[in-house]
């Protein structure tokens, strides 16, 4: 018997739902209680425009903060924490918790165990947390920084993933040999530089913003002035900000974002998520 059997229970897709609400709302009071701004934002910010909550078959939450005030978060510039439940962690690659680009905030009474990846570094129920960058306006130029910045990530996932995984046969026979070539680059090297190159552009230097570090693509790209003025949208009964140019950035990522996906298009995260018991007995 593993200790997740002896001492964790596992959570259903809702139980997981409500942790990562919980979540959320510390993030929340943490923004108000020291001058933060964020917005939701991909399948959350779709979720509560057209579902008022979570997609269905999703599970995660993503929200979006401008570099300045990301900044101030990921080096804990003036940041108080005291605002958080002992079990919320503000965790990031620059503290070497995370092996991904960005921030994390995670409940640390939660484990989870991923089919795809090796170990993302904070292995918690999470909200993702990822700065926006300033954008070139010239399509052409955007479309090399967005090329740059996917050729690393690809480089990353890579160097994450689980020897053996992979959704087709094709993947499975090649990533050992790939990782191994990728033995030369470090973790915080890549996320460093995946960063940098999110900042060629400066946020307050330019008209239009996307999320470079880990966004989807040039199709995120939108509005500052607009992104930076808040509306208030509901999201499983809380209220949360929302950019109010929010029909133009989903229709960016989505087309007719209104309009339910096929079936075998409703993509769920293949992870199992555990919460440990107060005396040992799940």
């Amino acid at each position: 018997m593993s200790i997740i059997d002896k001492e964790y229970k596992k959570l259903t897709s809702d139980e997981i739902k409500q942790v990562e609400l919980d979540i959320m709302l510390a993030f929340e009071r943490l923004c108000k209680a020291n001058g933060l701004y964020y917005v939701l934002c991909g399948g959350t910010l779709l979720g509560a425009v057209r579902h008022k909550g979570f997609i269905p078959w999703d599970d995660d939450i993503d929200v979006l903060m401008p570099r300045d005030d990301y900044n101030r978060l990921i080096d804990l510039v003036d940041i108080d924490l005291s605002v958080l439940p002992s079990h919320i962690k503000v965790v990031s690659w620059k503290d070497g918790a995370l092996k991904y680009p960005f921030i994390k905030l995670i409940d640390t009474r939660t484990i989870i165990e991923n089919k795809y990846v090796e170990d993302s570094g904070a292995n918690n129920l999470w909200i993702d947390v990822f700065p926006i960058d300033g954008n070139p306006s010239e399509d052409d130029k955007l479309a090399q920084l967005f090329k740059k910045s996917l050729f690393y990530r690809k480089m990353l996932t890579t160097k994450l993933a689980k020897v053996g995984g992979g959704k087709t046969f094709v993947k499975k026979l090649l990533k050992p040999i790939v990782k191994v070539l990728l033995l030369p680059f470090s973790v915080a090297g890549l996320c460093q530089r995946i960063d940098s190159l999110a900042q060629s552009y400066k946020f307050d230097g330019t008209d239009y913003i996307g999320g470079t570090v880990w966004g989807y693509g040039p199709c995120e790209r939108v509005d500052r002035r607009k992104f930076m003025t808040p509306v208030q949208l509901e999201f499983e009964g809380h209220m949360f900000n929302a950019p109010s140019n929010y029909d133009e950035y989903l229709s960016g990522l989505y087309k007719d974002y209104m309009q339910l996906p096929p079936e075998n298009k409703r993509v769920t995260h293949e992870i199992d998520a555990y919460i440990k018991t107060m005396d040992g007995e799940a």
